[in-house]
């Protein structure tokens, strides 16, 4: 931080009354020195102190809130943390978090589809910063636009897309090889299907990108600003399947 600010407004008459306290005591002091044979030195000095702590309640009871002046650009902090999630360096961008550990972005899927959606998601993002980053003390809020793949709409027709691959193995290939004992679909031929339909798809995944507007809020922290997970954010990182 680079320092502190305080406001306070003492009320004037509470000053006055404090002076005219301290002025009675003094002239107390001179008239009755010779009768009580009182020591005017430490007299003086009990008028100060007393005088004093007076007028340290009167500040005390004035001041008004203390805050600190945060070092940094707020701005920035956005920039690097969208940087660092649109270039994959996620310990970066977890460490300009101040909510959350990780995103799980990091965990690549295990399944073949899975993979091919989450690497189209992830070439999706993009963000842009509207306006300036507003600062009240220590909290900050910037508007930003972010890209993203929706999940939803690129695999919306990708069921009949699976049903014509499904039908073009069924006739390029012996009974054996589609077929289980049961005159069932073999698990690796829907497989099959589902991803020659999904990467048909992925193709012209462009045609699904989609744009969310929202209030990214940040707060200063250990010296650093820090940024909070909006809820906006997380639905655009996971392609609009999260809340």
């Amino acid at each position: 931080m680079d320092g502190l600010k305080t406001s306070f407004n003492i009320n004037p008459l509470l000053l006055g009354g404090i002076a005219v306290l301290a002025l009675i005591a003094a002239i107390a002091l001179v008239a009755y020195r010779k009768h009580y044979r009182i020591n005017v030195f430490f007299a003086l000095l009990a008028i100060l102190f007393c005088s004093g702590a007076m007028l340290l309640t009167a500040v005390g009871c004035s001041v008004g809130t203390v805050y600190a002046k945060p070092a940094g650009d707020p701005r920035a902090a956005v920039t690097g943390f969208f940087d660092a999630l649109v270039t994959g360096d996620y310990d970066r961008a977890y460490a300009l978090m101040k909510d959350h550990a990780g995103l799980g972005l990091e965990k690549e899927p295990e399944s073949e589809p899975a993979r091919l959606v989450y690497s189209a998601l992830k070439d999706s993002y993009h963000y842009e910063l509207i306006g300036d980053c507003q600062v009240t003390m220590l909290k900050a809020t910037q508007r930003v636009s972010m890209r993203y793949l929706d999940v939803a709409k690129l695999t919306g027709d990708l069921g009949d897309l699976t049903q014509e691959k499904l039908k073009t193995i069924v006739q390029t290939r012996d009974r054996d090889q589609v077929y289980d004992d049961n005159d069932q679909y073999l698990p690796a031929v829907t497989q099959e299907a589902y991803t020659n339909a999904l990467k048909q798809v992925l193709k012209t995944a462009k045609n699904s990108y989609t744009n969310i507007e929202f209030d990214l809020n940040l707060e200063y922290r250990s010296g650093k600003w820090q940024v909070l997970t909006a809820p906006e954010l997380l639905v655009a990182l996971t392609g609009g399947t999260g809340t």
